[in-house]
């Protein structure tokens, strides 16, 4: 309390008394809302089990609820909701609280026919309301709610939408149960988790820990509420997982089913939204299922009322959910029943059962599913059999069982005189529902089908069996011809009419009763017009309850037994009958003691208990003793069991005489169990062990009134002392132990014999069995792996991994018990080299092209499946050293002989043999259970074996070793070994692996940035000083051999310096003179990329790292890839160093030794020079297209495709078509001007010569030149693995090129069907049609569209990226790649023609008399008249020569001509002066290349003049 003024206070948040204050409070607050009555009543409408519920009451987290009544309406349900508003806040007034209005809402929970025979929320609707419909939403808008507020006030609060979802309890929940709000909740908390995860740094170990512990611990909060469907549960979390990958080390780009598999399947193992949900459901039915709590009562009226809208009389969840799942309304045992269903799970419940009435009586809704009625039809008759409340074909027959009522068949039953009697016709409460006229008639024509025209049953109805769930209303007394009408509120009674002249039966009435008459039966009574009645017939008397068990009579034993779990009470014995119990236990003579057992050498999943209960005083005994096989079995379980076993006695002791007086006392040696059970269990935990012991335990606290005394004994005992030294209860404790373990040795003999035993404890109201096996402790776990193994078996299947014969034949539970074992990084690579998406040279190069594709060790292109078949030295040293572990495990682990001798051979294969066809080096040959075991292990396969996956032939076989060797060691441990050592076997090879190529120093990645800075180095030096500026020439005089001595580091450094250096002169010679010069060559300052030939050269641990060159020589052998000297190397070009063609490379000497292409190209047409490509042929006339600004022909873009660039990916799985393709398939006739058509006949053959089992189905990749109208190129490209075909044209998107996507997909569907024979329909809307010109280089001219689709085909066929910044239009003429392509050309032509030489020439011009001045060898006399030309011509003439040859001296204003490639340059000119010796003669006489360039850019000397003498 507060000051005088003040008033009161709260006790503020944080003090530690507020809750339990809270607690009190909102306990005698809930009591006044009951008593002022409010609240909702929940009826289960079978078993009549009620209660009533006020609402939720959690600090300012109150949910009040008001109305459901029968009679309620919505004006109603109302008006008791603000009254109950208005308690509640006179309540918390009155201690001290208020109600804030910003903070309450309200909705109205209304449901409405929709005219279809279902039902919507008003506020939901879509469609347009009547006007009746409208004036009715006005009404419900204008009930307005009010809280109360201080001083007798009131403040309106909002009104809420029904699919307004609000939080309450840290849950987003909405009125009509969906979970869309919940959904987009978990979305945003994983989106966030992402983003702080991705903003830290780090390690993937605690990333993995966060996401167990710290993510999904959230998420899971409220899944065991949610009643979301499969689909929406499928589509919670959206694509939120996807981008969580990369924190976790997965790759994005991982198969979606690799995502969620267990590890033990190879899978990454992450949590999926339904497997979860489905865990937290079933947690919340065990703990709540047939509990007498609200939640217990509630879950009970949720599945009753499911059973009765199905009309099934049993639980709903043993019927199959896609027949009858469409009946039922969405709920949550629904989604439950959905989901246990989809996953093929077992729930077996203690549920009642609804007998059937009568002989040969049926459920209506079976009759109905067995006529064949599904779907909508059946969801008709439904509705119509719950308007008429009936269950039983008994409920709508008449009281004989021979005829159909008739009334019932035509409309609701209320509408007819039945429905005049009173509310109901059915002992059961269903719902009400509003069938259509065409549901009646459905209703009325199936129905007919069982009986006649005259609605006789073709199977009448027998005795009554049961009691009938139809309310009878009218009755007759056959002895006495008295008959009854049974209202609701009264009995009428009619009595026979003695002066009536019919001859039949007329009853008058008479009175009025309380109760009926005892004798009568059901009758089918007639009324006629002046009220009498007229009896048709009568039946059979009703079930009279003569069948029931008489609890009275039931003896202890019986009453005991009677509680289920019968395997646990086969073997009582007693000395007389246990009824001296009671006077034991009120003597204080009675000692209950208990043991159990659990000998893993024997079985793993056997545990045994046994007890005793022993008097003192007259030495009568009671005892039992039982073993379990389940996959929880140990020790500690064994102690559970039979401690339960005594408190199941005691409890039914208690209930047999009513009350004991006295609590018993217990002796076990377990301190764990002792502590168990002395403690009151009202909730049990889904994660604690034995939670099914736990459950059964917290109904026996519930319903005994005793707390028995549980002390502990030594164990043992009889190891110290002799026996008749010991206690009573410690020698009763040791007679126990040696009967418990007596338990376990009988039930390991006949362990094949109990399987079939369902070990389902006393008392226990709910059971999950999956596989076969009842889950005793987190559900969670084997749920995961249970689902998890059927969708690896699908998904095995349809990657084609392995069939699902294989898949069933592999030991994955001794898979998954050693994984279980291992850290989550061990786990996580685990699933990486299964599912092949780990850091193996082909992954890691998709993502950086950069990378090599190639194993760090032996050079071949790297996959997982790579990683135990490595052909190196070191790798294969490894692969041995692990063998001999292997061979050395399996002697120490008393392993079959034959195993020892042949599994190791068989993995020291490599798997390039088979295990049948093996040959052992001692010429001992293989017995025939080891061939059928190499036969299993052949179809998992030798990858597989080297991952774990052995076979259940395999332990079988050393199963039956074991048990004839006698030997303490288990099969399951033995199979666990040797996994753990096949996985060690992968996993140092994966580890060396790892070693070799990312090793610091010696690594080949280390290796490799060497030896290309090395690379770059000498280039550098060989470069020379000539273009450093003079401030940066000391960077040169340091001596190679300090250089090539220095570490990485300091030799990047110095790289660094020297670019940097040429890069600044290199722009400063250019922005100060005028002369054009051409581009300096620098390379790029980071790393440089390793060259073609550097990367398909394996670099080994044992490589030199640095090597010191004492002295450097010139090399006389040209660069290859990333060395080219016209290449100035970029971000933007980077890509281009993997080009193995080189085609957007100029053309260096070394290239044009052979011939000069351009002389080729400039020499007139002539037939001489066609260049013969094996079946191709390129004219010359086509090859002079390659000269500049003119449009390529089709035979230049065929030929360089099918013989340059094809060739060289003869490994790439790629192919390519003519540009005649598309000519022949969309034809445009003779001339060309008809719109093209489609014509797959004339392409039919076309890929025909491809040996593959598929055709061009079986490439990766196709590609297509277009010649699109003969004047413009374009192409496609279709890839076969991912079905995507994209094409690209460089003049940008265009409509007009659908038509060649389009026809492309028909193309290749046509394929498909003519192939498969399969329709190609549905295979066709697998493809994907892309038009990516968006990403070509733009060509802006209109004559270089060919060379575009000859650049973009080799880049992208080669696997480098296309984008627009790869190249540029400008790069053609800088890099002269028409004259490039001319080359390639040319050196895959079979005859390499040559142009005429100039001797050749004026051979041939003097032959035939057409030579000139030029063309005459000196000395000769020309056959042409010389030209006369003036004297003043002459000498300008000279003037201009003598002019140009001033300005081609070194150091003139420009250059004449160009400097071609092949002239040496300058830094070839310096390389033999720079930091080398040199002799005063060599300094002297000069470099002779230098002079040699420098004499033939200088002017000619003058010729001296002869003076005649």
């Amino acid at each position: 309390f507060g000051g005088k003024e003040q008033g009161k206070h709260g006790l503020a948040q944080g003090n530690g008394a507020a809750p339990p204050t809270w607690q009190q409070i909102s306990t005698i607050m809930i009591n006044a809302q009951h008593s002022k009555g409010h609240g909702v009543d929940i009826v289960c409408p079978i078993t009549m089990k009620k209660i009533r519920q006020v609402g939720i009451a959690y600090v300012d987290d109150t949910n009040l609820w008001d109305g459901m009544a029968e009679d309620d309406d919505v004006d109603s349900a109302a008006h008791k909701s603000q009254a109950g508003i208005n308690d509640w806040g006179g309540f918390l007034q009155a201690s001290g609280g208020a109600l804030n209005p910003g903070k309450c809402s309200a909705t109205i929970h209304n449901l409405e026919p929709d005219g279809k025979g279902g039902w919507i929320y008003p506020d939901q609707k879509k469609e347009e309301p009547s006007r009746e419909e409208e004036a009715e939403g006005e009404e419900l808008d204008d009930l307005p709610f009010f809280v109360p507020q201080g001083d007798n006030d009131a403040a309106q609060i909002k009104r809420l939408s029904t699919d307004h979802a609000v939080e309450n309890l840290g849950l987003y929940t909405r009125p009509d149960g969906k979970s869309d709000n919940h959904f987009e909740q978990m979305r945003e908390r994983v989106t966030t988790w992402t983003a702080q995860i991705k903003s830290g740094t780090i390690p993937t170990r605690s990333v993995w820990m966060s996401y167990t512990h710290q993510l999904w611990a959230g998420l899971r909060y409220g899944l065991g509420a949610c009643s979301a469907s499969m689909t929406n549960l499928s589509k919670g979390l959206g694509s939120a997982d996807y981008y969580l990958l990369s924190n976790l080390g997965v790759v994005r780009s991982i198969t979606r089913e690799w995502r969620y598999l267990p590890a033990s399947f190879g899978g990454m193992n992450l949590f999926d939204l339904t497997i979860e949900t489905t865990a937290a459901t079933l947690s919340s039915l065990l703990q709540h299922y047939n509990m007498d709590t609200a939640l217990g009562i509630t879950l009970k009226a949720a599945m009753e009322h499911l059973q009765l809208e199905l009309g099934v009389p049993g639980c709903p969840f043993d019927y199959d959910f896609s027949v009858w799942g469409h009946l039922a309304t969405d709920s949550w045992v629904k989604a439950l029943w959905e989901r246990i269903d989809k996953f093929g799970i077992v729930v077996k419940l203690d549920y009642h059962i609804i007998p059937t009435p009568r002989e040969h009586d049926i459920p209506i809704m079976q009759l109905m599913v067995d006529k064949g009625l599904r779907g909508t039809d059946l969801k008709r008759v439904n509705r119509a059999r719950i308007a008429q409340e009936a269950l039983f074909l008994s409920d709508i027959t008449t009281a004989t069982g021979r005829h159909l009522e008739a009334h019932l068949l035509e409309d609701w039953w209320y509408d007819t005189s039945e429905g005049e009697l009173g509310k109901h016709r059915s002992t059961l409460q269903f719902s009400t529902e509003f069938p259509t006229v065409e549901d009646w008639k459905l209703w009325k024509k199936t129905l007919k089908t069982v009986a006649s025209v005259t609605l006789f049953l073709n199977q009448p109805l027998g005795r009554w069996v049961a009691p009938s769930t139809r309310i009878w209303r009218h009755f007759f007394h056959p002895q006495l011809h008295i008959a009854e009408v049974h209202f609701d509120d009264r009995i009428r009674i009619y009595e026979h009419d003695i002066h009536s002249s019919d001859r039949s039966w007329i009853l008058t009435y008479t009175r009025s009763a309380e109760t009926s008459m005892p004798g009568m039966v059901p009758a089918v009574l007639e009324e006629l017009q002046d009220g009498k009645l007229r009896k048709r017939s009568d039946g059979q008397p009703l079930w009279n309850g003569s069948g029931d068990d008489d609890d009275m009579g039931m003896s202890f034993l019986d009453r005991l037994k009677s509680k289920g779990g019968e395997w646990m009470w086969e073997t009582l014995e007693y000395n007389a009958e246990p009824d001296w119990i009671f006077d034991a236990m009120i003597r204080g003579s009675l000692y209950c003691v208990t043991d159990g057992s659990y000998n893993a050498s024997l079985a793993t999943d056997i545990c045994g208990a046994a007890w005793i209960f022993y008097c003192s005083e007259t030495s009568n005994c009671l005892q039992g003793e039982f073993a379990e096989q389940s996959e929880s079995a140990d020790s500690y379980r064994g102690e559970q069991l039979g401690m339960l076993a005594i408190h199941l006695v005691l409890a039914t002791m208690e209930e047999h005489y009513g009350e004991i007086p006295t609590a018993s006392q217990i002796y076990c040696d377990n301190k764990g169990t002792i502590q168990t059970f002395s403690r009151k269990h009202k909730r049990v935990s889904a994660t604690v062990a034995n939670n099914d012991i736990l459950r059964v335990l917290r109904r026996i606290q519930g319903k005994s009134k005793l707390h028995h005394r549980i002390q502990h004994v030594k164990a043992h005992q009889d190891d110290h002392f002799d026996l008749h030294m010991l206690d009573l209860e410690e020698q009763l404790n040791y007679n126990c132990d040696l009967r418990a373990k007596r338990a376990v040795k009988n039930a390991c003999s006949r362990k094949g014999e109990r399987t079939s035993t369902i070990y389902s404890l006393p008392m226990e109201s709910a059971a999950v069995y999956i596989e076969g096996e009842k889950q005793t402790t987190d559900i969670a776990k084997a749920l995961r792996y249970h689902i998890g193994k059927a969708n690896a078996r699908r998904f095995y299947a349809d990657e084609k991994i392995m069939d699902n014969e294989t898949f069933d034949s592999v030991t994955w539970e001794d898979l998954r018990n050693l994984l279980q074992r291992r850290p989550k990084m061990y786990q996580l690579w685990y699933g990486k080299q299964c599912s092949g998406f780990c850091g193996v040279g082909a992954m890691v190069s998709r993502w950086d092209k950069n990378e090599s594709s190639k194993c760090p060790n032996c050079g071949v292109h790297e996959t997982a499946d790579h990683l135990n078949r490595c052909s190196n030295k070191i790798r294969r040293a490894l692969l041995s050293d692990s063998l001999r572990d292997l061979i050395e495990w399996m002697e120490d682990h008393d392993t079959d002989p034959e195993l020892t001798s042949w599994l190791p051979l068989y993995l020291q294969k490599q798997g390039h043999k088979l295990f049948v066809d093996l040959i052992h080096p001692a010429r001992v040959k293989m017995n025939q259970r080891m061939r059928q075991v190499g036969h299993s292990l052949d179809k998992i396969g030798w990858r597989h074996v080297t991952e774990g996956k052995l076979s259940m032939a395999l332990r079988s076989m050393q199963a039956d070793y074991l048990r004839q060797s006698h030997t303490d060691v288990t099969i399951d441990n033995w199979m666990r070994g040797l996994i753990d050592q096949l996985l060690t076997l992968s996993h140092t090879q994966w580890l060396c692996r790892n070693l070799t190529k990312h090793h610091r120093t010696k690594g080949a990645k280390a290796l490799a940035t060497k030896e290309d800075i090395r690379k770059e180095i000498e280039l550098q030096l060989d470069m020379g000083a000539d273009s450093l500026p003079a401030e940066s020439r000391c960077l040169l005089e340091i001596s190679p051999h300090e250089l090539f001595g220095m570490d990485t580091s300091k030799q990047q450094y110095w790289l660094n310096a020297v670019v940097a250096a040429r890069s600044a002169a290199a722009y400063t010679t250019t922005t100060q003179t005028q002369l054009p010069r051409r581009p300096l060559t620098l390379r790029q300052t980071a790393l440089p990329q390793r060259s073609l030939a550097a990367s398909s050269t394996p670099v080994t641990a044992s490589a030199p790292s640095n090597e010191r060159p004492t002295k450097r020589r010139k090399s006389t052998q040209p660069r290859s890839g990333p060395t080219h000297p016209d290449i100035l190397i970029t971000s933007r070009s980077r890509s281009l160093l993997h080009d193995k063609l080189n085609v957007l490379h100029r053309n260096t000497a070394d290239d044009l030794q052979g011939c000069s292409i351009v002389d080729l190209l400039r020499h007139p047409r002539s037939t001489n020079l066609d260049l013969s490509l094996g079946r191709e042929k390129v004219s010359h006339r086509s090859f002079k297209t390659l000269n500049p600004a003119i449009w390529l022909t089709d035979e230049v873009i065929n030929g360089f495709l099918l013989k340059v660039l094809h060739p060289t990916l003869r490994n790439s799985n790629c192919y390519f078509y003519s540009s005649f393709f598309f000519s022949k398939l969309l034809s445009t006739g003779t001339h060309g001007t008809n719109a093209p058509c489609y014509q797959f006949e004339e392409v039919k053959r076309w890929g025909s010569q491809l040996r593959r089992r598929n055709g061009i189905l079986g490439l990766k990749e196709l590609y297509v030149p277009i010649n699109h109208q003969q004047g413009h190129w374009l192409f496609l490209r279709a890839q076969m693995d991912t079905k995507v075909i994209t094409l690209w044209d460089s003049q940008g998107r265009k409509e007009e090129n659908q038509l060649y996507l389009q026809s492309m997909l028909r193309y290749l569907g046509d394929v498909y069907r003519s192939k498969t024979g399969q329709d190609q329909v549905a295979w066709k809307r697998e493809w994907e049609l892309i038009d990516d010109s968006v990403n070509s280089p733009r060509q802006h001219n209109g004559h270089d569209c060919g060379v575009f689709v000859i650049t973009n085909i080799t880049l992208l066929a080669q696997k480098i990226p296309l984008t627009v910044q790869t190249y540029t239009e400008a790069t053609f003429l800088e890099r002269n790649t028409r004259e490039r392509i001319a080359l390639l050309l040319w050196l895959a032509s079979q005859n390499r023609p040559r142009p005429p030489t100039p001797q050749r020439q004026r051979r041939q011009a003097m032959a035939t008399g057409t030579a000139t001045k030029s063309t005459v060898k000196r000395g000769k006399k020309s056959t042409v008249k010389p030209s006369t030309t003036s004297s003043a011509t002459k000498a300008r003439q000279k003037r201009r020569r003598r002019n140009n040859n001033q300005r081609i001296i070194l150091g003139g204003s420009r250059p004449k001509g160009i400097v071609h490639s092949s002239d040496t340059a300058p830094s070839a000119q310096l390389a033999s002066i720079v930091n080398r010796k040199r002799s005063a003669i060599s300094v002297a006489e000069g470099d002779a290349a230098t002079q040699n360039m420098t004499q033939r850019h200088a002017p000619p000397k003058k010729k001296k003049r002869k003076i005649q003498s």
